[in-house]
């Protein structure tokens, strides 16, 4: 019998257990570019105070305890909360049934005992992320079922990978070396804090859910926390018009000079106008804070604006 993580079997992930879990929670609330936690950005939570504001950051203890039920997915959310966030934000989930289609459009070769490192390789991005369902599908977020989805049905394309990984490698080592290299090449953004923490966390529990279906056990919490922080810098919160944190574009002062004429001089006077980038709507002209992931083969750190193609 496998001795289950706990809550690997509910859709909604606490914050309070991953909090109690060596701080793993910090961990899934860094911004690697700012240095600092993600932004709510979002007014979903503004009534509850100025902490909540979009500009604000998402700290632990936000999300803990008294607020510990704050941030749920969707599937769990009231079908008014849905509705709202749908109207408001223009939140709007893909059934299952499409993302399985769509993510096996792209998948065009066979794979193969010769070339299944090639795939698990693979570099793949899911765009405005929400929470990650192209990459896992841990449960469909458009079904009223609250039930996971059993690990052979799921469809993300690192749930792909990783089924690949626990076909073909033979060892414990063997295994964990190439999960990971399956979330170092899996990479998604999104705007808005609180579905960045659920993705994040369906990361995290995807990887729990494959260990455990592959050794009947638990993964120890350092190799948690190791998924984690390839988790943190490859799905990360972008504004992805900008490629820059969101709001974080700033108006610039620009001292226009008095024009004296015959009957008077004008004093100069402050005009406060949009960054480049925003006013003229050039990519890589923003004086916004431009966002970084990893460079995973390389090792080191890259402005995302500068492999994307603008």
């Amino acid at each position: 019998m496998i001795k289950s993580e706990k809550h690997t079997s509910s859709i909604d992930i606490r914050e309070d257990y991953l909090l109690k879990k060596d701080n793993l929670l910090e961990i899934l609330l860094q911004d690697k570019t700012t240095v600092a936690t993600i932004l709510w950005a979002t007014d979903s939570y503004e009534s509850k105070g100025a902490k909540f504001a979009p500009h604000a950051p998402i700290t632990s203890d936000l999300v803990t305890g008294k607020n510990g039920n704050l941030i749920q997915p969707r599937a769990v959310k009231s079908k008014e909360e849905q509705l709202l966030r749908t109207r408001d934000k223009a939140e709007v989930f893909t059934p299952l049934s499409i993302v399985k289609q769509m993510n096996e459009a792209c998948d065009t070769k066979r794979i193969t005992k010769n070339n299944w490192q090639e795939y698990v390789a693979l570099l793949k991005l899911e765009i405005t992320c929400g929470e990650a369902p192209y990459i896992v599908s841990r449960y469909d977020p458009v079904s009223d079922s609250k039930e996971l989805v059993p690990l052979q049905k799921r469809v993300g394309f690192l749930d792909y990978k990783l089924r690949i990984v626990s076909k073909y490698c033979e060892t414990n080592e063997e295994w964990i070396k190439w999960a990971k290299i399956a979330f170092q090449s899996s990479y998604g953004y999104e705007w808005q804090g609180d579905s960045l923490l659920i993705a994040r966390e369906n990361l995290l529990y995807t990887f729990i859910d494959f260990y455990q279906a592959q050794f009947a056990a638990s993964p120890s919490l350092e190799l948690q926390k190791e998924i984690a922080e390839i988790i943190v810098w490859n799905i990360f919160q972008m504004d992805g018009l900008k490629y820059v944190i969101p709001m974080s574009c700033t108006t610039e002062k620009v001292i226009i000079k008095g024009e004296d004429t015959l009957f008077e001089k004008k004093e100069d006077y402050i005009l406060e106008k949009q960054c480049t980038g925003c006013e003229k709507k050039i990519a890589k002209k923003h004086n916004g804070i431009y966002v970084k992931t990893m460079d995973w083969v390389k090792g080191e750190p890259i402005i995302f604006a500068k492999i994307a193609s603008i």
